[in-house]
């Protein structure tokens, strides 16, 4: 076969052509992935989505303030703008298995370095009713974040987009959901060029001041490279588990049961003892598995309960508790105590001296034992004749001013 010249320059085109496909396609074969360096794929706090949210200033939440208990006219510190984010990461469930939790994430504008600051709610019961549902369910955050803190509040796992049962009052899982969601926003903050400054704070009322005191705890001894705390502020939280067990169990009424069900149904689940027929009476054992599948609010739960504590107990469960017969749930109270460690990061506890749904006796405790174990600063606050609602506001504004002197203080 003759080639004529022209035809040997049309085939030259064509096999280099077809070389240059072929080493195209090995190297888009043999290419590595892009790898997001911010990241943490398949990690504890790996960002799964930001979704932005509504943005809000300071005049924009007037009615947050009055359900908060803001005296009209008190200087806030009130000066910016913020945008809200919807979170979802990942965190560890009750096997240490990776599953998805969510949050809420405040950014303030118009500064250049961002402070850290997470925020952890009280009881919640309703699985809505949490900061990345609505921001409204997180004044303090917004409040915050206005203050000029870039904020997370988590909602915990079994609320918000979590389907599992909440597991209240466990340390560990508590810690999880909170350190994972800051991991989550720092990674947020690297993608987006946003500047984070090494002062971290953490504050929480009620529950949330218990959450705050063990994640401080997890950190200090299990994370402390990772995380390193400029103050902390636990809020009128039951710290003191087993204490606040014996005291609350010796009496025959108290009028938030669904606290008392709340603890040891999340127990029984997380530890799996199956033992609600035993603990609880009839025909309360019966309701509370779906009295706490995350429909129902506290009012709706403690009406299906009764505050009389006598007949919402089996009489038999409490005379073992006394003496020493309930050996698993008594470990399980003290293992998930914040106590007997020394705290590095400045801790300061604010309490309602006349607090009786959360004893201010809890923070007494745990100042007590921090103090015992060297913690190198810590203090407590007593609010004069404050109760669990009337100590909210001023707890958090002596909590802010606190933070602030400690930002300034650098």
């Amino acid at each position: 076969m003759i080639i004529r010249p022209s035809q040997r320059m049309s085939l030259l085109i064509l096999v280099l052509f077809a070389v240059f496909l072929m080493s195209s396609c090995d190297k888009e074969a043999n290419e590595e992935p892009v790898v997001d360096l911010c990241n943490t794929p398949d990690a504890p706090g790996e960002l799964l989505e930001a979704t932005s949210f509504f943005s809000y200033a300071p005049g924009d939440i007037e009615t947050v303030l009055s359900m908060y208990g803001a005296p009209i006219g008190l200087d806030l510190n009130l000066n910016y703008t913020v945008d809200t984010y919807q979170i979802s990461y990942n965190t560890l469930d009750i096997n240490g298995e990776l599953t998805g939790a969510s949050g809420l994430m405040l950014i303030p504008r118009g500064l250049d370095t961002l402070d850290l600051l997470s925020i952890q709610h009280g009881t919640v019961f309703k699985r809505e009713q949490v900061g990345s549902t609505h921001p409204y369910f997180s004044p303090d955050g917004l409040i915050t974040a206005m203050n000029g803190y870039l904020v997370v509040a988590p909602d915990y796992l079994g609320l918000g987009d979590s389907q599992l049962l909440h597991p209240y009052l466990h340390a560990g899982l508590s810690a999880n959901a909170v350190m994972d969601l800051i991991r989550a926003a720092r990674i947020y903050a690297c993608q987006n060029e946003l500047i984070i400054s090494d002062r971290l704070f953490m504050a929480g009322y009620s529950e949330g001041g218990y959450v705050t005191l063990a994640t401080q705890k997890i950190m200090e001894t299990e994370h402390a490279t990772e995380f390193q705390l400029t103050g902390v502020a636990p809020m009128a939280g039951p710290h003191d588990l087993l204490g606040s067990t014996r005291e609350l169990l010796n009496r025959s009424y108290y009028i938030n049961p669904a606290y008392l069900a709340y603890i040891v149904t999340a127990y029984d689940d997380i530890y799996g003892w199956d033992r609600l027929d035993d603990i609880f009476q009839q025909p309360y054992a019966q309701r509370i598995p779906d009295l706490f599948d995350g429909t129902r609010d506290g009012t709706q739960i403690n009406a299906n309960l009764t505050s009389n504590l006598d007949s919402l107990f089996v009489p038999e469960f409490k005379l073992s508790f006394y003496a020493g017969g309930e050996e698993q749930l008594e470990a399980a109270l003290i293992d998930n105590s914040p106590l007997g460690w020394g705290p590095i990061a400045p801790v300061r506890l604010f309490h309602g001296t006349a607090d009786s749904t959360v004893f201010f006796e809890n923070s007494e405790v745990a100042y007590a034992s921090m103090l015992a174990n060297g913690g190198l600063s810590v203090d407590l606050v007593a609010l004069a004749g404050a109760d669990h609602g009337t100590a909210v506001f001023p707890a958090y504004y002596f909590a802010m001013q606190w933070f602030d002197s400690l930002r300034t203080a650098d």
